[in-house]
């Protein structure tokens, strides 16, 4: 009995695909680009947020006890540091390299500068 001509197919598609993966370079990563930026603005929204409950939850309780600025400037303070102890957490995990951002550029420097070795 002569071989199914569907697994013959079937076993030059897998072949042809196993080339195709192999011989396929994988394109550079634009995400590097925007890696500083993006942990800036990670950054300002830690702060932000921060300020933001600490503002809201001072407002609610001056509402409700009738005592106007005391908690509202309670809370923004409280809020202010919350956000900057989030801030510097984040700053600490990139300074450590635990952070994606800082993993992301760590490879994408590896990358160029093998990529410079090949040239030479």
């Amino acid at each position: 009995m002569a071989e199914d001509p569907i697994s013959d197919r079937l076993r030059k598609l897998e072949d042809r695909l196993k080339t195709a993966h192999t011989s396929r370079a994988e394109p550079p990563s634009r995400r590097s680009e925007y890696t500083q930026s993006s942990l800036a603005w990670r950054m300002v929204t830690e702060l932000v947020a921060g300020m933001g409950l600490g503002v809201g939850i001072g407002y609610g309780l001056d509402s409700l006890f009738g005592t106007m600025p005391l908690f509202l400037m309670l809370f923004a303070i409280l809020g202010f540091a919350a956000g900057v102890r989030t801030m510097m957490r984040t700053a600490d995990d990139v300074r450590n390299k635990r952070s994606e951002g800082a993993l992301l550029r760590d490879a994408d420097a590896t990358a160029t500068r093998s990529s410079d070795r090949d040239r030479e």
